[in-house]
């Protein structure tokens, strides 16, 4: 810990260990001597400890008025992060919720149905075409692309919002990843099976820095095992209607 921070934290010990080291100082340097009874002397005594102790206790309290000062800078800057980052959150479902999806039977499906239908349709197209998920992704994309490119740049501001901005913040790692675990409780698996094949993909653009970043793990929730490796088959008269056009 800096000196400065502990001075912030601990005023009132440092005061009374300046004023105990110097007495201690001058005790040492004394102790053969008898105490005066001379109210001078004691006036002179009075002097010495206040010009030592003075500049010690001006010290301490510029040290804690540039503190303040710091502390009210970080405050705002965190509220600052705290208001775009709950705004790129609000924004993020607002995104989330403006996809539909109309299906054959005239039923409109909005909102996190639709990453269900969008992922089952590249999985048909996986089966259809006997090729690899990440290849029927980009098809997809092909058709589909323009329906969720947006929802894919919101959610990767959100994560890079947080990068971004930790340093700034001066966010402990348990801060970050709670400010990364919030994003990802927002998200269903079906969305996160389809940012990871948007990430892989062609489509990885600026994703690197965060894949990185230890406290971010944006797939951390991902059951690759049976929606990626293994998906769930669709049957083919669902699959026939999800892929024709």
């Amino acid at each position: 810990m800096k000196l400065a921070d502990m001075l912030v934290r601990h005023p009132f010990r440092f005061g009374v260990a300046a004023i105990g080291a110097l007495l201690g100082a001058f005790a040492l340097n004394f102790r053969k001597a008898d105490v005066s009874s001379a109210a001078a002397e004691w006036g002179q005594f009075g002097d010495y400890m206040g010009g030592l102790l003075n500049p010690l206790f001006g010290l301490i309290s510029v040290v804690l008025v540039a503190a303040t000062l710091r502390s009210q800078t970080q405050a705002a800057k965190l509220q600052a992060f705290e208001h775009q980052f709950f705004t790129l959150l609000s924004l993020h479902a607002s995104v989330l919720q403006s996809i539909d999806r109309k299906m054959k039977d005239k039923t409109i499906m909005h909102g996190r149905d639709c990453f269900r239908i969008f992922y089952r349709k590249i999985v048909a197209l996986s089966q259809k075409n006997r090729v690899p998920l990440a290849t029927a992704y980009q098809r997809f994309l092909e058709t589909d692309g323009w329906e969720i490119e947006h929802y894919f740049r919101t959610v990767y501001h959100l994560f890079k919002h947080v990068k971004d901005q930790s340093a700034e913040i001066e966010a402990t790692a348990a801060q970050q990843k709670r400010y990364y675990d919030l994003i990802k409780s927002q998200l269903s698996q079906y969305e996160v099976v389809l940012l990871w094949l948007n990430v892989e993909g062609l489509n990885r653009g600026n994703w690197d820095a965060i894949l990185t970043d230890p406290e971010a793990k944006p797939f951390e929730h991902l059951n690759k095992g049976n929606l990626v490796e293994n998906p769930p088959e669709v049957p083919e008269a669902e699959a026939n209607e999800l892929v024709s056009p």
